[in-house]
This record gives structure tokens, C-alpha cells and sequence, in this order.
């Protein structure tokens, strides 16, 4: 029989839908995926540290890229470190596709080496806690019909993770190359768009003079920061996003107010949480814990709710809106754009502008942008985490796409770092939360977007999580790809609880003070450390000079966050379940 292994037709065919890298870690199980990765032009594998690291990294490069993200590994062991990195794409629904090389057929169940199968590991019922859509290749010439399956889920309006498991009997099949590629080579956005429940919440939205726009992550994934740019500047309503929209709306537009939440702006959080609002439009965020400053009622009282989203289950899942809209994001903004002055609603809005434009005005003036500015410049030793990330800020080009890790850290970054750029600042902790994420995800990135530079920052706790990653970077050679980690000796935010804890328990937190730098070297990354705060920018300038991987070991203090009023509205509740009296 003519035609080509199914391996190869796998790796063609992802090829021909536009996939430039396949994140892996050889084994005996995809050894004939390696065999054809090396032939195929166009498409590059690119070798991991370990297969959650691989995970992470397609999850980083569908982030940035707007493409789907693709990784490889073998079943059993391979398969199950996965879970973690995948787990996130499917919370965040970023698409991913997860291949896993299985054993034979004729072994299944019979006390192979990794075993898939209903008495192994069962591979395929641990995806499907977190896989969109999974497919057992069972028969070879099933495969086109498989990965089209598979590639429509990637690409769809809601994606998620896709699973695709070959075992290595299969792999050998010949069969004939017509595999046929979706039309697009970029992920379909649907154009959903309700015109006459929108047209209805413009008329509630132009009854009230004080209103406030709230972006969640759908902005980013129907691509529509042009078109909120534009109904925003049109009707001059200020702007505020949640953590995972951060700089998707320009935050040094002038009706921008910041991330509001954890970790958000002193303007934006004030702002919303007060009475003086009159109307609330929230737009692609289904409102969870940390975007409604911990399910606070004060966000919903007082003022009319609009809430706009494309996925029908996020609509009035925290608060019940007075009116809720099923709608793309994009499509929304450029419906309410294309509007008539004439329309009543339009022109009610329009007369009311000057209103809200005095009102920001007073906010301005009485309100600032971040909370504790004076920590920005701090001369404390060891260095404030403020100082830090402000010198960061300082010393990094404009278009840096910035990747944040999950700790104490996340606070200090994402309330003193201000974006820009529209898909330029990641971050996961609305829902997994998972630490050490951000090294294999900022590396995906890199290779998703090589000519930006690329910065993460994280924890010594992350470090040890997943810092064995930035052998990745060092192995490929990436050149500006910085890695800052705020040492602080320290589980962070549990240590910046103790006070509760026994003596006993809060050594718990406690981390030794690695020569992370040192670390760094020994993988072939070139590695520096701060430990006075006047030295932070001229290092900084060192690493961008350097134009190669670079990690810098900052010795940071354990300090306070910048997270004041959410810590009213979370911490007094979650105090409560870990026996800590409320101080």
C-alpha cells in the first residue's frame, strides 16, 4: 500500500493547519513522531524539561500567538505530568492540543511498561477531566476524521484542550496523504451578535450618567480592543479591566482606570466598590472571585448591571444583571459604533459625556492610581518588590510582553506594572493558579513571538516548582528572554498570613536562599543578582544589552501587598477557614 506513516500524516497535517512547534519529551512511545518531526520542514520540535513544562509552553504560545498551541508525550507517567499545564488551557479555554504516544493495542491490559489502558494508568479517563474533546486512534485510516475533530474544537469561538492518543502499533500504518486544512489558519471568531437585546442595553445604559465599562478575557479572545477603544472614546466611558485583560485597554488612555480586583488600581477599585456609580456594563467576564473584589455585593448595589458575553453559562452566574446580552465582544462594540447619532439611546449617551468626563476628572484629582506609591522609589533593604517591578517597568521597551507567576509577587506586578499593549500581559490566577507556570509559558511565547522581548516574573517558590524549564531557553538559544525572580526567602502569601500560625507552622513557609543565579549558570543561562535597590535599572539595562537568556536573582524583602480592599472582602472570609481570628 502506498502512502505515508500515520505519524508522519499527523505531523503534515498539523504542519498544513499552520502549527510551527510541537512541544515534547522523547520516549519509546512517540519515537516514530520524532523520526518525522526531523523531516518535515517548516515545523520545529522543540525538546522540554519535563512533559508539564511542554504543557505549559503550548498553553504560553497559543496565548500569544492567537494560534492553537500543540504537545507531545508519551502515555502513563508522560501523560499525567501533562494534567497540570493542561488543566490551565482548559480552565482559561486556550486551545491545546495534547498528543500521547500509547503502547500496542496487543498490550494493553496486560502489565505493559506504561500501560494506558483500563488497567494501567487509564489515559484516556484522565483527560477527560480537562480535554474539550478526545480522540483513541484505533484504526489509521480514522485519522483525518479525528484531527478534523480535534482541529474544530481548537478553533472554535469557546476552544479548549484537545486529546489525541496514537498507540504505537498504529504509528507504522501507511496510508494515503488528504488530509484537508480548515480554511483559516487562524482560530474562527464567531460574529454572535444580538442586536435588539444590545439596542435594548444601550437604552438602559443612556438613563444613567455615571458609567463604567469592566473587560474580562473575552475582549482579548474576540481580538476587539480597536472596536472598545472606539465606543469607549465615542461616549467617554472610563474603562476598567479585570487581571486577565490587563492592557487590553490601553492603561495610559485617558478613560482608562486600571485592573479592578486583586492586585487592581486604587482609582478602579474605589471607583467601582462606591456609590457614586451609576451603571455597570461588564463585558466578557463571567465576574468570578477575584474579578468582583471576592463576590462583594457592593459591586451590584446601587447602579444598574449590563453584562455582555459571548458564552451564555457566565451570564448572570455571580449577579443577575438587569439585562443580559449573548454576544461576541467585537461584534457588540461594533454594533453599538455603527449606531446613528440620531438614535435616541446614541444621543442621550452623547449629551451625557461632558458628565462623565468632569466626573473622571474628580476622580483624578482625588484619587490615585496606585495604592502606597512611595514603595515605588523605596531605598528599603532588602529591595521592596515595588522598586522592583517600577524599575522594571522603567527599563523594559513598551511592547515587553510580560508573563506573571502566582504568589505574593503577582500583587506587586500587576498593581505597579502599567501596559499598553493589547495581549501583552499574561497571568492564570483567575482560576488554577498553578505556580511556576509562567517560565515554560513565557518560553512558548518566545517562540510564538522571537522578536519581542520577553520577560517573567516569579518566585523562589515558583523556581522550584518549574524552574528547570529555563534550560529550554538556554538550550535554544533565545535571545532576550529575562527571567526576574523576587526572592524573598519565602512562601509568600502563606508567610505573609503567619501571624495566625504557631511558631511551628509558619517555618513551614520558609524557603532556603538559593543562588538562583548561580542555578541559572549551571544551565547555560547567563545569571545575575541584585541585592541593593540602586542597582535593579542598571542590571536590568545589563540583561537587555545581553541579548541572550538571562535570570536575575533580585533579594527581595518579605512585604505587605498591594492589595488593601480586597483583603476587606477576601481575606476576612478566607481567615475564617484556616482558624485565624480576624484582626
Amino acid at each position: 500500500m502506498t502512502g505515508i506513516r500515520l505519524t508522519r500524516y499527523i505531523i503534515q497535517s498539523l504542519k498544513d493547519e499552520n502549527t510551527s512547534h510541537i512541544f515534547m519529551i522523547p520516549g519509546g512511545y512517540v519515537d516514530n513522531f520524532s523520526t518525522d518531526l526531523v523531516e518535515i520542514s517548516g515545523i520545529s520540535a522543540i525538546v522540554c524539561a519535563t512533559e508539564c513544562g511542554a504543557a505549559m509552553m503550548a498553553d504560553g504560545f497559543a496565548r500569544a500567538s492567537g494560534q492553537f498551541g500543540v504537545c507531545l508525550g508519551i502515555s502513563g507517567p508522560g501523560a499525567s505530568n501533562m494534567i497540570t499545564g493542561l488543566s490551565i488551557s482548559s480552565a482559561d479555554q486556550i486551545p491545546v492540543l495534547a498528543i500521547t504516544g500509547d503502547p500496542p493495542l496487543s498490550w494493553r491490559d496486560r502489565d505493559s511498561i506504561q500501560d494506558s489502558g483500563t488497567h494501567g494508568l487509564k489515559t484516556i479517563e484522565l483527560f477527560r477531566h480537562i480535554a474539550a474533546t478526545q480522540h483513541q486512534v484505533f484504526d489509521a485510516n480514522l485519522a483525518e476524521n479525528y484531527l478534523k475533530r480535534c482541529i474544530s474544537k481548537l478553533k472554535s469561538p469557546l476552544p479548549g484542550v484537545a486529546h489525541l492518543s496514537v498507540p504505537l502499533d498504529l504509528q507504522t500504518k501507511k496510508i494515503p496523504y488528504d488530509y484537508q486544512a480548515t480554511l483559516s489558519n487562524q482560530p474562527s471568531v464567531t460574529r454572535l451578535v444580538d442586536c435588539n437585546s444590545l439596542n435594548t442595553a444601550l437604552e438602559l445604559a443612556s438613563s444613567k450618567h455615571k458609567t463604567v465599562l469592566l473587560i474580562g478575557s473575552g475582549i482579548r479572545k474576540s481580538k476587539a480592543s480597536a472596536a472598545l477603544i472606539a465606543f469607549a472614546e465615542r461616549f467617554g466611558i472610563p474603562v476598567a479591566t479585570t487581571m486577565c485583560a490587563k492592557g487590553d485597554f490601553p492603561e495610559d488612555h485617558r478613560l482608562s482606570l486600571g485592573v479592578f480586583g486583586w492586585a487592581g488600581t486604587a482609582i478602579a477599585n474605589e471607583t467601582l466598590m462606591s456609590d457614586g456609580l451609576d451603571c455597570l456594563i461588564v463585558v466578557g467576564s463571567k465576574l468570578g472571585q477575584i474579578a468582583s473584589m471576592s463576590w462583594s455585593k457592593r459591586l451590584r448595589a446601587n447602579r444598574q448591571l449590563i453584562q455582555i458575553d459571548l458564552n451564555t453559562e457566565n451570564l448572570d452566574q455571580t449577579y443577575s444583571a438587569d439585562i443580559a446580552v449573548t454576544s461576541d465582544a467585537g461584534a457588540a462594540f461594533e454594533h453599538f459604533c455603527a449606531l446613528s447619532d440620531q438614535v435616541k439611546s446614541v444621543a442621550k449617551l452623547l449629551e451625557s459625556k461632558q458628565v462623565r468626563k468632569d466626573w473622571l476628572e474628580t476622580l483624578r484629582a482625588t484619587i490615585p492610581w496606585h495604592y502606597e506609591q512611595e514603595n515605588q522609589h523605596s531605598d528599603l533593604d532588602p529591595i521592596h518588590p515595588a522598586r522592583a517591578i517600577s524599575d522594571l517597568l522603567s527599563s523594559m521597551p513598551e511592547d515587553t510582553q510580560l508573563f506573571v507567576d502566582n504568589g505574593a509577587h503577582t500583587f506587586f506586578t500587576s498593581h505597579y506594572w502599567q501596559t499598553t499593549q493589547a495581549n501583552h500581559y499574561f497571568n492564570i490566577i483567575k482560576y488554577s493558579g498553578a505556580m511556576g507556570w509562567a517560565i515554560p509559558a513565557s518560553v512558548g511565547a518566545k517562540f510564538s513571538r522571537p522578536g519581542k522581548v520577553t520577560v517573567a516574573v516569579v518566585g523562589d517558590g515558583c523556581m522550584l516548582m518549574q524552574g528547570m524549564e529555563i534550560q529550554t531557553a538556554a538550550r535554544y538559544k533565545l535571545k532576550n528572554m529575562i527571567f526576574i525572580v523576587l526572592n524573598n526567602k519565602a512562601h509568600g502569601n502563606p508567610k505573609l498570613r503567619t501571624g495566625g500560625f504557631s511558631t511551628e507552622a509558619a517555618e513551614l513557609t520558609n524557603i532556603i536562599d538559593h543562588n538562583w543565579a548561580g542555578f541559572a549558570e549551571s544551565l547555560g543561562v547567563k545569571g545575575l543578582t541584585v541585592r541593593q535597590p540602586e542597582e535593579l535599572t542598571s542590571t536590568f539595562e545589563s540583561a537587555l544589552a545581553a541579548n541572550t537568556t538571562v535570570l536575575i536573582d533580585i533579594k527581595c524583602g518579605l512585604y505587605p501587598t498591594p492589595t488593601k480592599m480586597f483583603d476587606e472582602t477576601f481575606m476576612k472570609e478566607f481567615n475564617k477557614y484556616i482558624g485565624i481570628d480576624d484582626q
